[in-house]
């Protein structure tokens, strides 16, 4: 069994490190020429405001009492600047809305691994390219371009990392921060030679950093009066600065504004996803080299929601910010940088227009081609397939083409081939990026293919009648099949060893090669199975299919649509009935209909967009608490003795964990809602319950019942440390469901005449290993692992979406920790979603010993549903 689990386990997590293989990979290629227009820029020096999670809404609509939120900024719409959309994408996060902003490419997925900190793969940027940049923010955003610039220009200031605290009294702080320290480095800078020697320099940027809005938006929500009131100060800070720097440089016009933000926030105070209140942002440009306002001559019934109907509107994609500000200082393109120029803010000759969008072109052609070098590089000449639509004799026709438009005064024909140049390279730089997509599918396919069959062939083998002994059509596998595969396999090592391949190639195309060695030894026990089926009725094993495809398809379409979920539970909740058990077990039949209904009721809520409601958890932590009290209660009962009074005691410290839980929920909430932080006490506590909740339950009994409750009670105190509303009520009513579950399985064994009906009260979890005999598995144990892998998906989905990034509320984690750490905060959101798959699984492990089932069938069992599901 246990060297089965270790080789199981192994080929699942190679498998699943093969999704970022396939889908996951870094898109950035090293070895490109820089590119930049050889014409004088109309800028000088950059200004870029980034305010962090602020919404296009909520920045350009009107207040409530129909002025403007941003009155500064408005007007530079109205009489200065250009403005438009910026369009992100997902993972809507702060670093990925940086990275494209400023090198402007989309993020290499790999970094999520290092919190979105620092530089997996080194990257270009314009803060590279700059001869010196200023930064002043957060120290999760800004330490990552400086780290990643050659030379030492890039001068980042920074506050502390604590300042970023979602309970702070006001989180305006950390914007008044950056403003106050930009006045104090300027002031500096006039009593410092050398300073000011720098600052004169062309092509320098300054980059603002503006956290509160975010943090703001965490903590109260972008509805709330502390966002929208972030929003004015922020607009005060940037008129303030931009006051002070042209001043700073005499009022020279030589200096360039950009106003944007990373990502939006969704309603409930998160983001991560792809909700429209998350992607779009707000884009300003005014200043040197940028375009005054102009006339719009398209309905727009979103500008007209926002009165801007008068104005033309520019969108952007949010990486296109990277080459615009490129452009406006002169400085080249980040060579990593897929963003496409958006000439209409610039306002310049059209030469220069035209010649910058040549830059563009050629520095995107650059990364295309140094793409398919090396690709062709790792692949035999007869199997490249080249990327046809842009060949190399194509890209010197566009090139020579838009050369003699620009040089014949036909600029607008020549941004027109270079759009359409950027659109082509763009293209094949997917097409290079996905190259052995398909094969590397193919191989994790054939291995799952390969695996799901030869565990069916072992379950098949194990627990029915075709065994070696009996089976005269069984024969050993022959040489011929032994040097087939090893041939193959050899094979496959000089082909990816030709390839340069990776080693991780190897291994996702070397396991399916000994998986399916290993499936053709049983290959025997297809035909005696067959022979075995002929006995079986036809129309048996036709229900008995579709059964499982129904089964399988409700398990996937749960993925996608939760209530699939709720219309499981009811057909779950009337199967006793169906199967006539309620005869002899109406209370257990009546229970099990109850919370099924019950249950099935979850998957029907909101699974974001909630606001938090600490009665509701109070409410389930007191519920819990009776009944920990009654099920006590019916434990003492039933038992008496030494290790009794000791488990006694034991529970009755968890029930007192658990109702001092429910008073560090409430009185948490009730400090951050009056603005006095975290008390310091309450977090000592948190930490402390939560740390004890994975130790206490080994300390009690084995007893079925004791084990159980002290799980519970263990695990319950915890989960409502991180609930905040309605989901403090599943772990309660998964745990009553699975508790009778228990008893309805141990009512259908009796009915089968598979097993007497057994004292569950005296089964001993220590005493397991001791049953002498285990039977063999029934159709009726395929709906034991299907209700098993269902109730896992339900413990998963049932109150949340965890595959959605802007479902994670970060109130959840407020009784551990209130500022800023992606990698706590995630491991408590994780441990959430754990903890009522554990319930599950130790319900599970129950049902398990009373059926005197065999481990390692069960395990197979449900594995097999899992994956074909």
């Amino acid at each position: 069994m246990l060297l089965f689990f270790i080789v199981g386990l192994i080929v699942h997590l190679v498998f699943f490190t093969s999704i970022f293989d396939i889908y996951f990979t870094s898109p950035l290629v090293h070895g490109m020429t820089p590119q930049r227009t050889l014409l004088p820029p109309p800028a000088k020096r950059l200004v870029l405001f980034v305010a962090d999670g602020l919404r296009a809404d909520t920045f350009f609509e009107l207040d409530e009492h129909g002025l403007f939120r941003a009155p500064y900024l408005r007007n530079i719409i109205h009489t200065k600047g250009s403005w438009g959309v910026s369009h992100t994408r997902v993972p809507t996060e702060s670093r990925p809305g940086h990275v494209a902003l400023i090198a402007g490419f989309y993020e290499d997925v790999s970094a999520v691994a290092r919190g979105w900190k620092e530089n997996p793969v080194e990257f270009d940027s314009v803060f590279n390219e700059s001869t010196y940049t200023w930064s002043w923010g957060s120290p999760d955003i800004l330490p990552m371009f400086a780290k990643g610039a050659t030379g030492d220009h890039v001068f980042t200031h920074c506050y502390l990392a604590e300042s970023e605290d979602f309970a702070s009294e006001d989180a305006t702080k950390l914007d008044t921060w950056v403003f106050d320290h930009v006045k104090s480095f300027f002031r500096s800078a006039q009593k410092n030679q050398t300073m000011l020697q720098k600052l004169n320099e062309d092509k320098v940027v300054f980059f603002l950093h503006l956290l509160g809005l975010d943090t703001n938006g965490h903590a109260h929500r972008p509805g709330s009066r502390e966002y929208k009131d972030n929003v004015k100060k922020v607009d005060e800070g940037v008129k303030e600065m931009v006051t002070l720097i042209e001043d700073f440089y005499g009022n020279d016009d030589k200096t360039a504004f950009i106003f944007t933000s990373d990502h939006g926030m969704t309603d409930w105070g998160s983001h991560g996803a792809g909700h429209p209140s998350e992607t779009l942002t707000p884009l300003v440009a005014w200043g040197a080299g940028v375009h005054h306002p102009r006339e719009n001559l398209l309905l727009d019934t979103v500008s007209a929601e926002w009165n801007l109907t008068s104005l033309k509107r520019l969108d952007v994609n949010q990486a296109d910010v990277a080459p615009l500000m490129s452009a406006l200082i002169g400085i080249s393109f980040p060579l990593n940088s897929v963003g496409i120029l958006p000439v209409e803010y610039i306002n310049s000759s059209n030469l220069f227009k035209a010649e910058s969008m040549v830059t563009n072109a050629l520095q995107i052609l650059e990364q295309f081609k140094v793409k398919m070098v090396q690709k062709k590089q790792t692949t035999l000449s007869f199997l490249f397939s080249p990327f046809s639509s842009l060949s190399e004799s194509q890209q010197l026709d566009i090139v020579r083409r838009t050369r003699s438009y620009i040089h014949g005064g036909n600029y607008k024909e020549a941004m027109d081939l270079c759009r359409a140049l950027i659109d082509l390279a763009l293209q094949g730089l997917a097409y290079y990026h996905t190259y052995d997509r398909f094969f590397l599918g193919i191989s994790v396919v054939m291995g799952f293919t390969g695996w799901i069959l030869y565990v069916i062939l072992i379950i098949v083998k194990t627990n029915t009648n075709v065994n070696r002994d009996s089976s005269g059509h069984r024969r050993i596998p022959s040489r011929f099949m032994s040097y087939a595969f090893g041939a193959l396999g050899l094979s496959m090592i000089f082909f990816l060893i030709i390839q340069s391949s990776p080693w991780t190639y190897y291994v996702y195309c070397l396991l399916p090669i000994y998986i399916w060695y290993a499936a053709s030894k049983e290959f025997w026990i297809i035909q005696e199975f067959r022979m075995y089926l002929m006995t079986v009725s036809p129309l048996g094993i036709l229900g008995f299919l579709i059964m499982v495809i129904m089964g399988v398809e409700i398990l996937v379409l749960s993925f996608f649509y939760r209530w699939v979920l709720t219309v499981g539970l009811v057909v779950f909740a009337f199967w006793p009935v169906l199967m006539k058990l309620w005869i002899k077990g109406k209370i257990t039949t009546v229970s099990w209909v109850l919370l099924c209904l019950l249950l099935a009721v979850f998957p029907l809520m909101p699974v974001v967009g909630r606001e938090p409601n600490i009665t509701l958890v109070t409410c389930a932590g007191l519920l819990a608490l009776l009944i920990s009290l009654a099920s006590l209660w019916w434990v003492r009962k039933k038992r008496e003795g030494a290790a009794e009074r000791r488990d006694f005691r034991l529970h009755i410290c968890q029930m007192i964990s658990l109702a001092v839980s429910i008073c560090v929920v409430s009185t948490t909430h009730s400090s951050l809602a009056a603005k006095q932080g975290l008390p310091l006490l309450n977090q000592i506590v948190s930490w402390t319950i939560l740390a004890f909740s994975l130790v206490v339950p080994l300390l009690s009994s084995t007893f079925l019942f004791q084990r159980l409750l002290s799980i519970f009670l263990s695990f319950v105190p915890s989960y409502l440390l991180l609930s905040t509303g309605y989901e403090a009520f599943f772990p309660v009513a998964l745990s009553c469901l699975m508790f009778v579950w228990i008893f309805i399985e141990q009512e259908t064994l009796v009915k089968q005449g598979i097993s007497f009906k057994q004292k569950l009260n005296c089964i001993d979890f220590s005493c397991s290993a001791d049953i002498t005999q285990f039977r063999q598995l029934n159709l009726d144990d395929t709906r034991r692992a299907f209700f098993l892998v269902f109730f896992i998906v339900t413990a998963f989905f049932g109150t949340g979406n965890i595959a959605s990034i802007n479902s994670f509320d970060p109130a959840s984690v407020y009784c551990f920790l209130t500022v800023f750490n992606p990698f706590v905060m995630g491991a408590l959101m994780m441990w959430k979603i754990l903890i009522p798959f554990i319930l599950v699984m130790c319900s599970f492990e129950t049902v398990q010993i009373s059926a005197q089932i065999s481990s390692k069938s069960t395990f197979s069992f449900w594995l097999k549903i899992m994956e074909v599901g």
